[in-house]
C-alpha cells in the first residue's frame, strides 16, 4: 500500500468509459472524483432503486425485496459499486439499527449511554478543495435520503416527491442558498462560499420529519470585492439578467436598462474574466437559476410581496456599491471631513429601494460614534473612511439577509418536534482546505476549519481506535499517524494563539493596527510553536507561514484587524431600522442581534458601541467547537471529493493534484487503519439480542435470550422489571459467536475446498471478504470437530464488546434478515389459516341456521330425520331463491325447492339433471303410491357422490316428490354451490 498504487487505481477507474467508477471505496472513506462532466444514469431513480435494494438485502436478506424494482433493475448477489447513494443508505440504515437498540434498553429500563459506541444519530461529512463537486455531493445525499424517506412511509416510487411534502421543501433550500451563497471562483464556478450543517431527523419508523440548516463564516469581503477570473454572489448577476424579471419589475427596481458593468458589486478588480476555468456547469444560465429560485421561494412560502422586497432590498445594495467608487462624496475642511454627492447618479436609486432618508444616509456613513469612559464621542470621517463606513454597511446588510433567509428556510422545514425516539442524520458540507497567492483572514478561518475537522478525522479513524483496541485486548498492528493538536493550539491556544492576539489587539480599540498585531504574533509564536515561521523577508511585510497538515501557506495581515472586528456604525443600524421597507428594517433586527451577540438580547435594545461586540474570530471559533460536539456524539461517514485537473476539464486525470489531495484528506493512513481494524461493534448484550435469532437458524445449539434476569431470592431465570445484572451476557455471547464463526468457516470451505492454495495462517485477520478469500483451509480441518478460532471469521471477542469486520457485519446481517422473513411468514400463514377457519365456521353456522328454517317445508305428519349427517343438505337461505321465467328474474315466493339427479360422466365426475330433463314415466298418483311402497323393502340409502350431500329419508323423499308432483312447482335454479337434494328416482335406484 503506497501512493503510487492509489494513484493508479483511482486513474484506472476515471478512465473508464461509463463514468460509474469515479467513486471509489477505501475503508470508512468514500473517494469520489470529480468527472466534470454530466454520466448518465448515475443519479437517476433507477440508481436509487438499485442502492435502495441492496440495503434492503442486506437489513432483510431476501431476494424478493418488492414486486416490481423498476425496469432494468436485476437481483444479483454481487454488491453495486461505490456510489454517494451507498454511503448515504449505510448512514440511514445505521440509524434504524440505532434506534432498534434504543428500543430495547428503553424496555429493559436502561437509560441511553453512548460509551460503547452504539450511536442512532449519524453525519456525513464531505470534504474537498474547491471545485471538487462538495455541493453536488451534498445535494444527491439529500436527493436520496429524501426519496427514501417518502418509500418508507407509502408505497411511492423512489425519486417521486409530492412539492408540498417536507422532503421537497429541504430539496428546494438548496436553491436559495445557492443564490445568495454561493459565486464563481478560479477554481470553481458555483463554489459554497459558506459551511453548513443541515441536520435531517427521522421518526422511529425512518420518515424524515424535519430538517434544520446551520451556517458558518460567510465570506462577507466577496460581496465589496473579487479578483479577475472570479464574480461576486450569484443573485446579483441574476436580478441583473433580462430574462429574469419582468419589464415592471425591473422597472420598479430602477434596473431597467442596467447591466453587470454599471455597478461596483458585480465588476472584477484589475480587468476582465481571464479565468482558466472549462465553464461548462451552466451557472452563465442566470434566468434559468432565477426562475429555479422564485421556484423555491414559492415553495417554501415567501409571498410575491416578500420575494419583491428581497430583490428590491439586493438592488439597493448594488446602488449603494457604486458610492465606494470616487467622487461619490464631496470633501470639507481640508479633507478631514465629507458628505455625500447630492447630485450622484446612484444616490436617489440607493435611497429609495432602501426606504431610507439622505441625512440618515449620510450620517451613518460620514460619521461614527465610540465610547470614551461613559459617554459617547462623535467623530467625523474622510472620504476615504467613508468609502469604508458604504462597504461595512452593504456586508452587515448583505450577511443580515443571508441570515434572515436561513431563518426563514429552518421555520419551513422544522417539521413536527418532539418525537423523543427520533434520531438525526448530519449532513456537513465545508470549505476545503485553501491557499492562493494572496491569504487573508478568511483563509486563516477556513483552514482553521480543516484544522479542527482532520483532527477529529484522525480521533475517529486513528486515535481512539487504537486506544480503543488497545483497552479491549483485540489482536491487530498499530498504525502510526501524524496529530495536529499543535497547530491547533498555535492557532486558537488562550494567550498565545493567533486568533486569541488578534481579539487583545482589537480591544485594545484605535491605539492597535495590523502592525502591532503581528509584532505581538511574532513574539508570542516563533519560539512557542515549530508550526509557525516568519523569514526576515516576510517580517518586513507583514506576513507568516503555518505548516499546515496540508502544506506550508503563507498569510499576509494587511486588514486582518479589520476583518475581525467587522464594525457598522451605530447610525447605520439606526437608518435601517427606521426604514420604510418592511424587509430592511428586518435587517436592522438581525444586525442589531449580531452586534449584541444574541437576538434575545437585541429586543428592546437600542444600538450600542460595537467595541464590546465578540470579533468574527471568536465567533468562528465558538460555532466551530459546537460542531465538533455535535460531530462527535454521531457515527461519522466521511465522503473525500477530488478533483482530477485544477481546470475542471473532463478525461483528463493529473497525477500530482490528485496526489495533493490524497496526502491532504490523510485517505492513505485511513486506508491502512480501515483494512487491520473493526468498523462494527457492539456489546455483548447487544449481539445477543440482535443477533440470537441465528443460533437456531445456523445451529441446533441455543442460546439463552438476552432478557432472562436471575432473581436475588430465586434460583430460577425470571423477568426482573428494573433488575439490571444478567445472568451471564458473556458466556451467552461467546456461544453465539461460535455458532456464527462455525458457519462462517463451513461456508467459506465450502466456496473454497476446490481452490489448491498454501495453507493459511491461524492468526490471520485479513479483513477480506471470505466469500472471495484467497485462503483455504488446511487439509484435515474439520469445521465441527475442531475447535473454532472465532479471528478466523472476522470475529473478535474483546473485554465488554464484540469486535466485526464489515465483511462478516454484512453476511451476518444479512442471514439475520432472511430469518427474520422466514418468521415472519410462518407467523402470517398461521393467521391467515385462522382467519380462513373463523370464515369456515361462520358458513357452517349458516347452513345449521338454514337447516332450521327449512323445517317449515316438511308436510305435516312428516318424521323429520334426526340423523346428524343431514345437516349437509340443508340449502342455505331457501326463502331468497329467484326462479328465471321469460328472460328475467324475479323473486320467487316461499315454496319447497326441486329435486335434483347427479347423473355420473365417468373418471368421478358427477352432472345434476332435473326432473323435467328425465325420460318420461308413469307420473300418476297411483304409479308413484307403488313406488313409494316398495321402498319399504329397499336397502339402505348410499351415500352421495357429492361431499356435500346427503340424503334424508327415502319414504319423507318420496312424499315431497308426490306433494311436488301434484302442484307443479317449476324448475328452481340453486344459488349455492353447496346446495343441492337428491330426486325421487335416484333415491329409489340407490336403495
Amino acid at each position: 500500500l503506497h501512493e503510487p498504487a492509489v494513484v493508479d487505481c483511482l486513474e484506472r477507474r476515471y478512465n473508464l468509459s461509463s463514468g460509474w467508477q469515479m467513486y471509489t471505496a477505501s475503508g470508512p472513506i468514500l473517494i469520489a472524483i470529480n468527472p466534470c462532466r454530466t454520466v448518465k444514469g448515475l443519479y437517476d431513480e433507477q440508481a436509487m432503486r438499485m442502492y435502495w435494494q441492496w440495503g434492503e438485502r442486506l437489513a432483510h436478506g431476501s431476494n424478493q425485496i418488492m414486486d416490481n424494482l423498476g425496469e432494468g433493475v436485476k437481483s444479483t448477489d454481487v454488491a453495486p459499486p461505490p456510489h454517494v447513494f451507498s454511503v448515504a443508505d449505510a448512514s440511514y440504515r445505521g440509524m434504524m439499527r440505532g434506534l432498534d437498540f434504543q428500543r430495547v434498553s428503553m424496555e429493559e429500563e436502561k437509560k441511553e449511554d453512548h460509551s460503547d459506541g452504539i450511536f442512532a444519530n449519524q453525519s456525513i461529512l464531505v470534504s474537498g478543495e474547491s471545485g471538487a463537486g462538495k455541493t453536488v455531493t451534498t445535494k444527491f445525499i439529500m436527493q436520496y435520503l429524501a426519496a427514501l424517506s417518502k418509500k418508507v412511509d407509502t408505497d411511492v416510487g423512489l425519486g417521486r416527491i409530492d412539492k408540498s411534502s417536507i422532503e421537497q421543501r429541504v430539496l428546494q433550500s438548496n436553491a436559495i442558498l445557492e443564490s445568495f451563497g454561493n459565486a464563481r471562483t478560479l477554481r470553481n464556478d458555483n463554489s459554497s462560499r459558506f459551511g453548513k450543517f443541515i441536520e435531517l431527523r427521522f421518526s422511529d419508523r425512518g420518515r424524515l420529519m424535519g430538517a434544520s440548516i446551520d451556517t458558518y463564516l460567510l465570506e462577507k469581503a466577496r460581496i465589496v470585492g473579487h479578483t479577475r477570473g472570479e464574480q461576486s454572489y450569484h443573485i446579483f448577476y441574476q436580478v441583473l439578467h433580462k430574462g429574469s424579471l419582468s419589464a415592471t419589475e425591473r422597472k420598479k427596481m430602477d434596473i431597467d436598462g442596467r447591466s453587470v458593468v454599471d455597478f461596483a458589486i458585480t465588476t472584477a478588480e484589475n480587468g476582465k474574466d481571464k479565468s482558466r476555468l472549462c465553464h461548462q456547469g451552466g451557472f452563465d444560465d442566470h434566468a434559468k437559476m432565477f426562475g429555479e429560485l422564485r421556484t423555491a421561494m414559492d415553495t417554501m412560502g415567501f409571498s410575491r410581496t416578500e420575494q419583491t422586497e428581497i430583490f428590491q432590498a439586493v438592488c439597493g445594495l448594488l446602488y449603494l456599491s457604486n458610492l465606494t467608487l470616487q467622487g461619490a462624496f464631496v470633501e470639507s475642511n481640508d479633507g478631514e471631513e465629507c458628505k455625500l454627492d447630492i447630485n450622484n447618479n446612484s444616490l436617489a436609486s440607493a435611497l429609495r429601494l432602501l426606504g431610507v432618508t439622505y441625512e440618515a444616509l449620510n450620517a451613518a456613513v460620514t460619521t461614527v460614534q465610540f465610547k470614551a469612559v461613559d459617554e459617547l464621542v462623535k467623530k467625523n470621517l474622510n472620504a476615504t473612511q467613508a468609502a469604508r463606513a458604504v462597504q461595512a454597511l452593504i456586508k452587515g446588510a448583505y450577511d443580515s439577509i443571508f441570515s434572515l433567509l436561513v431563518d426563514r428556510i429552518n421555520t419551513c422545514i422544522i417539521g413536527v418536534s418532539g418525537d423523543e425516539s427520533a434520531a438525526f442524520i448530519g449532513l456537513l458540507d465545508i470549505f476545503g482546505f485553501e491557499s492562493f497567492d494572496k491569504n487573508s483572514f478568511e483563509q486563516l478561518c477556513i483552514n482553521y476549519c480543516n484544522e479542527s475537522l482532520q483532527q477529529q478525522f484522525n480521533r475517529f479513524v486513528f486515535k481512539l481506535e487504537q486506544q480503543e483496541y488497545n483497552r479491549e485486548g483485540i489482536k491487530w498492528d498499530f498504525v502510526d499517524f501524524s496529530d495536529n493538536q499543535d497547530i491547533l493550539d498555535l492557532i486558537e491556544k488562550k494567550h498565545g494563539g493567533i486568533l486569541t492576539t488578534l481579539d487583545e489587539q482589537c480591544m485594545l480599540g484605535m491605539r492597535c493596527n495590523d502592525r502591532t498585531f503581528v509584532s505581538a504574533v511574532y513574539d508570542k509564536c516563533m519560539k512557542a510553536s515549530s508550526r509557525f515561521d516568519a523569514n526576515t523577508k516576510q517580517k518586513a511585510q507583514g506576513k507568516f507561514s503555518i505548516h499546515h497538515y496540508a502544506g506550508i501557506v503563507e498569510y499576509d495581515t494587511d486588514g486582518f484587524m479589520e476583518k475581525n472586528k467587522d464594525e457598522i456604525p451605530m447610525e447605520a443600524g439606526e437608518m435601517l431600522s427606521n426604514s420604510t421597507v418592511t424587509f430592511v428594517s428586518n435587517i436592522a433586527q438581525v444586525m442589531a442581534s449580531k452586534m449584541s451577540g444574541s437576538q434575545k438580547e437585541s429586543k428592546g435594545r437600542a444600538f450600542k458601541s460595537s467595541i464590546s461586540r465578540v470579533s468574527v474570530g471568536g465567533q468562528f471559533s465558538a460555532q466551530l467547537q459546537k460542531l465538533r460536539k455535535r460531530i462527535d456524539e454521531t457515527h461519522p461517514h466521511y465522503v473525500r471529493c477530488l478533483k482530477p485537473n485544477d481546470q475542471l476539464q473532463p478525461d483528463r486525470f493529473e497525477k500530482a493534484v490528485v496526489v495533493d489531495q490524497l496526502r491532504c484528506g490523510g485517505i492513505l493512513e485511513a486506508i491502512r487503519v480501515s483494512r487491520a481494524g473493526f468498523p462494527q461493534r457492539y456489546t455483548f448484550e447487544h449481539f445477543v439480542s440482535r443477533f440470537g435469532i441465528l443460533s437456531t437458524s445456523l445451529s441446533e445449539v441455543k442460546v439463552p435470550k438476552v432478557n432472562r434476569f436471575r432473581s436475588a431470592s430465586q434460583g430460577t431465570p425470571t423477568v426482573v422489571k428494573g433488575l439490571k445484572k444478567r445472568v451471564d451476557p458473556k458466556r451467552d455471547c461467546e456461544l453465539l459467536v461460535k455458532v456464527i464463526a462455525k458457519w462462517i468457516l463451513a461456508e467459506r470451505e465450502k466456496n473454497t475446498e476446490e481452490v489448491d492454495e498454501p495453507e493459511a495462517p491461524t492468526d490471520s485477520l485479513s479483513p477480506r471478504s471470505f466469500w472471495q478469500t484467497h485462503q483455504s483451509p488446511p487439509k484435515n480441518y474439520n469445521s465441527i470437530h475442531k475447535t473454532v478460532d472465532v479471528s478466523e471469521a472476522g470475529i473478535q471477542m474483546g473485554a465488554t464488546k464484540v469486535f466485526l469486520l464489515q465483511d462478516t457485519f454484512d453476511c451476518i446481517e444479512r442471514v439475520r434478515g432472511l430469518a427474520l422473513a422466514i418468521s415472519a411468514t410462518k407467523i402470517t400463514a398461521a393467521v391467515r389459516r385462522y382467519l380462513a377457519r373463523v370464515k369456515y365456521l361462520a358458513m357452517l353456522r349458516a347452513y345449521r341456521d338454514s337447516f332450521r328454517r327449512r323445517s317449515s317445508f316438511e308436510p305435516k305428519g312428516e318424521k323429520k330425520s334426526t340423523d346428524s349427517t343431514s345437516v349437509r343438505s340443508v340449502n342455505i337461505r331457501i326463502d331468497c331463491f329467484e326462479l328465471v321465467a321469460n328472460g328475467r328474474s324475479v323473486s320467487a315466493p316461499k315454496c319447497e325447492p326441486q329435486e335434483f339427479e347427479w347423473i355420473s360422466i365417468g373418471h368421478g365426475r358427477f352432472i345434476k339433471r332435473s326432473m323435467s330433463d328425465l325420460p318420461s314415466t308413469d307420473v300418476t298418483p297411483k304409479a308413484c303410491l307403488r313406488r313409494f311402497n316398495s321402498m319399504t323393502t329397499c336397502t339402505p340409502a348410499i351415500p352421495s357422490p357429492s361431499p356435500f350431500h346427503q340424503t334424508n329419508s327415502p319414504k319423507a323423499t318420496a312424499v315431497r316428490r308426490l306433494n311436488s308432483i301434484k302442484s307443479s312447482t317449476p324448475v328452481v335454479l340453486s344459488p349455492s354451490p353447496f346446495r343441492q337434494t337428491i330426486s325421487t328416482k335416484a333415491t329409489v335406484a340407490r336403495h
